[in-house]
């Protein structure tokens, strides 16, 4: 007999319930009702080990949980029962069975940190080889949470901006991490909301996210990045691509902040250099480049150095690896000058 969805999954609230002489716990039959909270039960096959099936039945409890709150959470439970099973009005099992239990349960890293969400217990069922997870959210305590981080984010949600744009790179990191933390609240918020939380304080939360959107928009948009002088196109794209990557807007010309690049290659090659690996045939590409950030008065803002190759049957091969390598470097470097202004 081949069935879905044997993980029990019910919109309750509450926690009480006793496990007779230390049997079956009474709340795999009937979630606990208490107001305020949402139950779900998750399962996992106690093979290969005991510690491994717990946590896996308490990840699949939590998904649970989260999805009843039409969270983004895919969890699908596939069950092979070989043999017969009966069970009695009380939900208990009898007979011989033998099941092979899997369940895959992607919870968004928003939700899985949501405050309040929590197990309460487990349960192993050695005949049946099946371990039991409860878990339950707590409206109040994730409600109370979310206000907290909400008004710990309020006194950088309109930060003042600096004339020189170096440091308004600066501000615009920060925003960004600003909006990267109400976005999970808003995630957060929702879940809230769809489980009978306050709607006042989801749409606190998204008006929130709104404005710095909004502000994140118009900063980035206002600091353009162009490029000096006329370099290789391809590395004029790669450039271009990696700033894009980074978040920074780009601007064939007239920027306001400039890019001057100085390549360090063997005489007479451009700015990659290609050599053989020996006997083996194989070729490799290297490059080695310098960039300064300018501001429009040609002053030096931030400085990177970079190298990187790329290993191929031929050398075009080779410089596609390379320019992968170097696309990566550069938009981790762009990054990097958005967290640190001032450098």
């Amino acid at each position: 007999m081949a069935f879905r969805s044997l993980a029990l999954t019910v919109l309750f609230a509450g926690l009480a319930w006793a496990a007779p002489d230390g049997g079956r716990p009474a709340w795999i039959a009937a979630l606990p009702d208490q107001p305020g909270r949402i139950y779900a039960v998750g399962v996992a096959p106690l093979s290969p080990g005991q510690a491994r099936a717990l946590a896996q039945a308490a990840d699949n409890a939590r998904g649970e949980v989260l999805s009843r709150l039409r969270a983004t959470v895919h969890a699908e439970t596939t069950s092979t029962a070989q043999a017969s099973m009966t069970r009695d009005a009380a939900g208990h099992s009898s007979g011989a069975a033998s099941q092979q239990l899997a369940q895959s349960t992607r919870i968004q890293a928003s939700a899985r940190d949501l405050p309040g969400l929590a197990v309460a217990g487990t349960w192993v069922d050695t005949a049946a080889g099946t371990v039991y997870a409860l878990a339950y959210l707590d409206l109040p305590v994730a409600e109370g949470e979310l206000r907290a981080r909400c008004d710990a984010l309020a006194p950088d949600l309109d930060p003042a901006l600096p004339e020189a744009p170096r440091e308004r790179l600066g501000v615009l990191h920060k925003l960004r991490v600003v909006q990267g933390g109400l976005a999970a609240l808003a995630d957060a918020g929702a879940l809230l909301a769809a489980g009978g939380g306050d709607p006042a304080l989801r749409a606190r939360i998204e008006a929130a996210k709104r404005a710095v959107d909004g502000r994140v928009e118009q900063l980035r948009s206002a600091l353009t990045v162009s490029l000096e002088g006329a370099p290789d196109p391809a590395l004029a794209e790669l450039l271009r691509s990696a700033a894009l990557k980074a978040g920074l807007a780009w601007s064939e010309t007239g920027g306001e902040l400039r890019l001057a690049v100085d390549g360090h290659a063997q005489p007479g090659q451009g700015w990659i250099s290609h050599a053989l690996a020996g006997a083996t045939g194989i070729v490799v590409a290297r490059a080695a480049l310098t960039l300064t950030l300018q501001d429009r008065a040609g002053a030096s803002c931030a400085v990177l150095e970079t190298e990187a190759k790329g290993l191929g049957a031929d050398a075009a091969r080779a410089d596609r690896k390379l320019r992968e390598e170097l696309g990566e470097k550069l938009a981790a470097g762009f990054i990097r000058w958005q967290e640190a202004p001032g450098i």
